[in-house]
């Protein structure tokens, strides 16, 4: 018999009466019971109550209240979604339902910011003024005063649904609890046993409101009444709002705490609410699967001003799918010390506090001096990571989320995780693995210049956009080496990733361009570093852009003994012929190169150059001169004459009257026969270039930039594609080489084919050049311990 049957013949069942008892079986219907007075009555049960096995309870209008308990036996329930359970009943024992709702514990899905908007006005109202200052700490303490006397009322406006959804999550034993779509308010933090999906109501936008005709009926305050604003109702899905003082614990009149949040978490998954011998002492369940889940709901801050709320912690697996975070410190964290698989999260977003944050416990609506305000909060100020996976696990699973926090948190950090994917991810803060094993990391977006910090893990990067900023993209180091010889920490892939220089269009992003790190990597040496494919590129802002690709540069970290910070130095072995290992190279422990590289032919590259709108110049304008030189190996001085490329008028407005900017330059580097000789290179090699000022040849600076198959440069005035700039004392070209035709790069030596013996350079012995110059007596010359020797 279906649930409508039932419905249907509802007058035929006997309704339900604690006193009489149950039948094994039989089916009961819950109705209101009518006094003398013709007013409807609760059910009551003030003692324990089982329910016979396999009987059948129907609440038609009805509710069960009192103090007693009643348990259930396999007991089938059939309810609408409305209250059917006092708040001081407890139901207890073994039901059957499709699914949960909270709403038969006195849920409520129709909170809004209006029924709290006294405790910000009393909050403001408590504040100083100009017409009455007051000192910091009276402030304080005023504003404390107020927020504690409004909120007395929470428990007779009845607004906390924390207690009605926890009480359905054990009713359903395991299983489907839903929360219809609504705001529900929650002041203790929701305990999600082992087993359970608690799951809300996706947001509805289906309806066009844009010409400002809203549907009719259906509105969330029931009848003919709309809503403030019932677009953001339709839009709105299932919102849950913890409320949080954070404080010394604010109680009621009755000394009962308002507020119960553990470690300041909305929610707890797995948690040990079923303690026996059998179990450990946090998990529910030993080692538990990823079964219990949490999907389609949002957590919103009642107000960003709440101090250190954080999401979900999960003890244990879990899955976790269309759920987000708005004002939160954290989203998702797992214990360090409990062995846990299966975590998996999918499609979430959060989004850190950042339009208005609790400052010296006064309530501030913009910060102006961002940089001297605590990255947290006055109350809290642990680095939190927006999601901390931590502890021992295999089968992590991280997919398609969005992190937007504009560096008030980190972003995601992984620690002793044992095979996991991190793939189609927006992160926008740092991130961080620590001792980890089996990572893949593909196909994520990091913007606003984050940094990705490594230590002990072996990782592969694989098709990454990384959005370059002021620090180097990637830190790799290990503290517990340190001291060791040739320790391999950390092995580390990186492939076919896209390390992205914005090149900004207005003149207000000065500083921005001028702040960026001119390192790519910093490492302490204690690392397998393999190099496939992984290019810096420059792109204008906001727009996909040509492909410019410019190879890496590295910082090494050089630790002393004793010392609390390292000496930063270039690794000029691999940045002086990253135009070849960007591509492929293998960096061993101790900072040895292996690699195995071919220049076909040195041959003079032809350029030339012109002011151009596409570039926003960012220096004072007028007349530059420009020269360029080429360089294949600068520890050796191999490379090519200098070629004067002419005066240019930088920093004018262009022609065309759309652009509006001060032209920079442009610098055609391009491999076509009409532009050049094709060298068969793909147009692989570092340009030197030179400029000063036209007049006098004054303020001179130089640039070298490993140019990886692109063809078009651009000059800002203060980078060439994220290239900072030198200031030099003169524009003198470096004296080179210029016989040497190719070279083969065969571990530290060369072997290379040139005209005559070189003259200049820093040679290691055992480089050969042979000679393919006019007839002699020699066929090759090898550099010795006393210098060269004919062959």
């Amino acid at each position: 018999m279906t649930a409508n049957e039932i419905l249907a013949d509802i007058e035929n069942y006997e309704k339900f009466d604690p006193v009489k008892g149950t039948v094994e079986g039989k089916t009961y219907v819950v109705v209101p019971t009518t006094t003398k007075t013709d007013k409807d009555s609760d059910v009551v049960i003030n003692r324990h109550i089982t329910l016979a096995h396999n009987t059948t309870l129907i609440f038609a209008g009805g509710k069960i209240s009192g103090t007693g308990t009643l348990t259930g036996d396999n007991t089938r329930l059939i309810a609408p979604i409305t209250q059917i359970f006092g708040e001081d009943i407890t139901v207890d024992g073994i039901w059957v339902m499709d699914r949960a709702y909270p709403q038969w514990f006195g849920a409520r899905n129709d909170i809004s910011n209006n029924e709290f908007w006294h405790l910000r006005v009393a909050c403001e109202a408590a504040k100083s003024t100009e017409e009455n200052p007051l000192a910091p700490e009276a402030e304080k303490d005023k504003i404390e005063k107020a927020r504690d006397t409004a909120l007395k009322n929470l428990k007779a406006w009845k607004v906390d649904s924390s207690d009605a959804i926890n009480k359905a999550m054990k009713l359903k034993h395991a299983g489907e609890v839903f929360l219809p779509k609504g705001e529900y308010a929650i002041c203790k933090t929701l305990k999600v046993p082992y087993g359970i999906v608690l799951r809300g109501e996706l947001a509805d936008y289906r309806f066009n409101i844009s010409d400002g005709q809203l549907p009719a009926g259906d509105y969330p305050l029931g009848g003919d009444t709309t809503p403030d604003d019932l677009s953001s109702y339709y839009k709105l899905g299932t919102v849950i709002r913890p409320l949080n003082t954070n404080y010394p614990l604010t109680v009621d009149s009755d000394g009962t705490p308002i507020t119960s949040f553990d470690n300041n978490f909305a929610v707890v998954i797995n948690p040990n609410i079923h303690p026996n011998e059998n179990h450990n002492k946090a998990w529910e369940q030993e080692f538990p699967p990823a079964f219990t889940t949490i999907r389609d709901i949002q957590f919103n801050n009642f107000w960003t001003e709440t101090p250190s709320m954080r999401g979900i912690y999960a003890i244990g697996g879990m899955k976790i799918e269309n759920v987000s975070w708005s004002q939160f410190v954290q989203a998702v964290a797992t214990p360090d010390d409990m062995y846990c698989d299966g975590k998996t999260i999918i499609n979430c977003q959060f989004n850190s506090p950042v339009d208005c944050i609790f400052k010296d416990f006064v309530f501030e609506t913009s910060v102006e001096e961002s940089e001297e305000i605590i990255k947290r909060f006055a109350q809290d100020q642990k680095e939190y990571y927006a999601f901390d996976l931590n502890g021992l696990g295999d089968n992590l699973y991280f997919h398609r989320n969005h992190m937007n926090m504009n560096e008030i948190a980190g972003g995601l950090k992984l620690s002793k995780s044992n095979g996991a994917q991190i793939s189609c991810n927006i992160i926008n803060d740092n991130i961080a693995f620590y001792d980890c094993k089996g990572i893949s990391f593909s196909a994520n977006h990091c913007e606003d210049g984050i940094q990705v910090k490594i230590s002990n893990s072996q990782i592969d990067f694989s098709g990454n956009y990384f959005h370059k900023g002021p620090k180097p993209t990637f830190l790799i180091r290990d503290n517990n080496a340190r001291g060791s010889v040739n320790v391999q920490s950390s092995t580390i892939t990186l492939q076919n990733n896209s390390l992205v220089f914005l090149d900004h269009e207005d003149e207000s992003s000065k500083l921005y361009i001028g702040n960026i790190s001119p390192y790519d990597i910093q490492t302490d040496g204690y690392l397998s570093l393999s190099i496939q494919n992984t290019y810096r590129y420059r792109t204008p802002r906001n727009a996909a852009g040509s492909m410019h690709g410019c190879g890496l540069a590295i910082l090494k970290e050089i630790w002393t003994i004793g010392e609390p910070e390292p000496e930063l130095i270039p690794f000029t072995e691999f940045n002086d012929l990253s135009y070849l290992l960007s591509g492929s190279s293998l960096i061993k422990p101790n900072f040895h190169i292996v690699h195995n590289h071919v220049v076909n032919n040195t041959q003079f590259f032809r350029a030339s150059a012109m002011a151009n709108n596409n570039i926003v110049w960012f220096l004072e304008k007028g007349a530059y001169h420009y020269r360029m030189q080429t360089i294949w190996d600068k520890k050796r001085l191999i490379g090519s004459s200098t070629l004067t490329l002419g005066d240019f008028n930088l920093g004018e407005i262009g022609s065309n009257p759309n652009m509006g900017k001060p032209q920079g330059l442009l610098l055609n580097i391009g491999a076509n026969s009409y532009d050049g000789p094709s060298d068969g290179n793909g147009n692989q090699v570092v340009i030197r270039l030179m400029r000063a000022r036209a007049n006098g040849n004054t303020a001179y600076h130089s640039i070298e930039i490993p140019v990886c198959g692109t063809r078009f440069l651009y000059d800002n005035g203060l980078s060439v594609c994220g290239f900072k700039w030198k200031q030099e004392t003169s524009i003198a070209p470096l004296t080179v080489n210029t016989m040497i035709q190719s070279i083969h790069f065969v571990g530290d030596n060369v072997v290379c084919k040139g005209t005559a013996c070189p003259t200049v350079g820093e040679w290691t012995v055992g480089d050969i050049v042979y000679n393919t110059g006019t007839a002699s007596n020699n066929a090759m010359w090898i550099y010795t311990a006393n210098g060269w020797q004919a062959r």
